[in-house]
């Protein structure tokens, strides 16, 4: 479960604490930074923009656009027994 951050925590005691927090769920002290620092960078998204966001970095591994012009690609679909771009209108 994800570290909440308090509301007049700086970022470096809100990291400071998580690092200490974290220690056991992420025993390396770099992916423990990086998960703090992502706890810290989604504190005032929205459980929709969060999941926006997840998307939008799983989209950014399936480079280059596989979709045509006006479309992206959002994830994978099944179609004629294997796995293709989902491609969606940009709008």
């Amino acid at each position: 479960m994800p570290i909440k951050v308090n509301p007049s925590e700086t970022q470096d005691q809100f990291i400071g604490r998580c690092m200490s927090e974290e220690s056991t769920s992420f025993p390396d002290e770099s992916q423990r930074y990086a998960v703090c620092i992502g706890y810290w960078e989604n504190r005032n998204m929205s459980s929709q923009e969060k999941m926006l966001s997840k998307i939008n970095k799983k989209q950014e591994l399936i480079e280059p656009n596989p979709c045509q012009e006006g479309y992206i690609a959002i994830g994978l679909k099944p179609k004629g027994g294997r796995m293709v771009p989902n491609c969606v209108p940009k709008d």
